[in-house]
């Protein structure tokens, strides 16, 4: 490129004038491409490097990407240590840890039916690490993705550390395997073994992608509150996001929620599963500053029936109208900024408490994936931890800065990738 520079500034004497400012025009165009070229080759880059093939043959990487790009981190990206250096720690997941145990058939069987499956797989799972490999994959947090959890001392724990570090999501290696025994046995019956890592045997309808799960805690029921408090509390920074939901025992998922309030975090409540044989006292929804259940979770936590024995079969409006009284209930019970109900295939549901002090009533908001999401034509394969990818992503995003609206739209492109590949962590960005 030099050489030809030097000829044919060599010719500029000779041409017209014309001719010569064409000529120049085309050597500034020459070098500021040269030179842009090499600067961008030797720019840090936020993302992994990526063949156009490889992108091609992977749909979901070209969104991955775009979530990182487009969520307003220029400051971030250009902030030099110095300035990293106050502020806080990211965000926190406080919560399970499961080795999930998956088995795939046409037809889920129904009470007493033993049925035929096609496939059988392990994965690393949980909703409390699921929500945590969800934030850290998108890598948009600026300080990174940080689980409070207990696994036990055996290979499925060690597999599920392991991908910790795989994905780097932070872990505290010296209480991170639960110590003590459990109780077995009937009552007074004194048996007791050491505790094992969390299982969830889960079936997958192959038709549809709706799946079944069981959930064994194991050591998942050692994390005590005091782990919680301290864990949050020894921080040398502080988060800015907390986040916890309900597969570990509820007396600690209340301190996750409060400590999170008294270091000034956003406090995130994932209400799944949803209480079976205790009910949630008020205390959960007063730390929270958001609450994201499902559809279903919805109902349960607000004392309704299923829908099928409600027998709502008008429409959407109808049920959005349900929904909507549902989640205003929840911010009655001192929510203090938002519940985002999760809809699946219809994105999510954002009832937040009015910012103007003199309008009461809520604002309602409808969000989905985005238009331009790479995979969006590719068929639901699974949806095993879509509702946890949301849950993380969302945290990841608001750390990030985003308004609620923007993450939780950029969270159900997160969610809607992650159906249309098997598996849960294995099927985030």
């Amino acid at each position: 490129i030099s050489l030809s520079c030097q000829a044919v500034v060599q010719m500029i004497p000779t041409l017209g004038n014309t001719r010569r400012i064409f000529t120049v025009l085309f050597l500034v165009l020459v070098t500021t491409t040269t030179v842009a070229s090499f600067s961008i080759d030797r720019l840090p880059s936020p993302l992994p490097s990526l063949s156009v093939k490889r992108i091609r043959q992977q749909p979901s990487l070209l969104f991955a990407a775009s979530c990182r790009q487009n969520t307003s981190l220029s400051k971030i990206m250009s902030s030099n240590e110095n300035e990293m250096e106050g502020s806080n720690a990211g965000v926190i997941i406080v919560g399970s840890a499961n080795q999930d145990l998956v088995a795939y058939t046409p037809v889920l069987p129904t009470r007493g039916q033993t049925v035929m499956g096609t496939s059988f797989v392990t994965s690393c799972g949980g909703k409390g690490a699921n929500q945590a490999v969800a934030a850290a994959s998108i890598g948009v947090s600026p300080n990174g993705v940080s689980m409070v959890c207990r696994v036990g001392d055996d290979s499925f724990g060690q597999n599920l550390l392991s991908n910790f570090r795989r994905v780097n999501v932070i872990y505290d290696e010296e209480k991170v395997i639960a110590k003590g025994s459990a109780k077995e046995g009937d009552e007074g019956e004194e048996t007791s073994s050491s505790y094992h890592t969390g299982v969830a045997p889960i079936l997958v309808d192959t038709q549809s992608g709706d799946n079944v799960i069981v959930v064994a805690p194991g050591a998942n029921y050692a994390l005590a509150p005091s782990d919680v408090k301290e864990s949050i509390l020894s921080s040398s920074k502080k988060p800015s996001v907390v986040v916890t939901q309900l597969e570990i025992k509820p007396e600690s998922a209340l301190e996750a929620l409060r400590t999170g309030r008294e270091v000034n975090a956003i406090t995130i409540l994932n209400t799944a599963p949803a209480p079976e044989d205790w009910e949630m006292s008020d205390e959960f929804y007063q730390l929270a500053d958001i609450v994201i259940p499902n559809e279903t979770e919805l109902r349960v936590i607000c004392g309704r029936p299923p829908h099928d024995e409600e027998g709502n079969k008008d429409g959407g409006d109808v049920e959005n109208t349900a929904e909507i009284e549902m989640a205003k209930e929840l911010l009655n019970k001192g929510v203090r900024r938002a519940v985002i109900v999760t809809l699946g295939a219809r994105g999510a549901m954002i009832v937040e408490r009015n910012p103007d002090k003199s309008q009461e009533e809520p604002t309602v908001t409808f969000v989905d994936a985005p238009k331009d999401l790479p995979c969006r034509s590719l068929p639901v394969v699974d949806t095993v931890g879509a509702g946890d990818a949301f849950c993380g992503a969302l945290s990841a995003y608001l750390d990030a800065g985003l308004m609620l609206d923007e993450a939780a739209t950029k969270a159900c492109g997160v969610a809607s990738m992650s159906v249309r590949k098997r598996g849960a962590q294995d099927s985030y960005p």
